[in-house]
């Protein structure tokens, strides 16, 4: 996984709002990073890729990147 794409998904974690989807989360981090889609694309594909590796599913796969470090 890309350092930038890691990065977006932590920040995405500690910035979702309660009951908001983790699509919506990543979005708003790659804009705010201002990052284009292809970005978006990359960042939900390595976060799904690591739910299916884990067997869990992309709300728990982001919540344990977070808690990483």
């Amino acid at each position: 996984m890309d350092q930038a794409i890691k990065e977006v998904l932590i920040e995405a974690a500690r910035t979702r709002q309660r009951k908001e989807p983790v699509e919506r989360a990543v979005g708003r981090a790659v804009r705010r990073r201002g990052m284009d889609y292809q970005s978006y694309i990359a960042a939900m594909s390595d976060l799904r890729d690591l739910a299916t590796s884990e067997k869990i599913d992309v709300d728990e796969a982001l919540k344990k990147l977070a808690e990483c470090e």
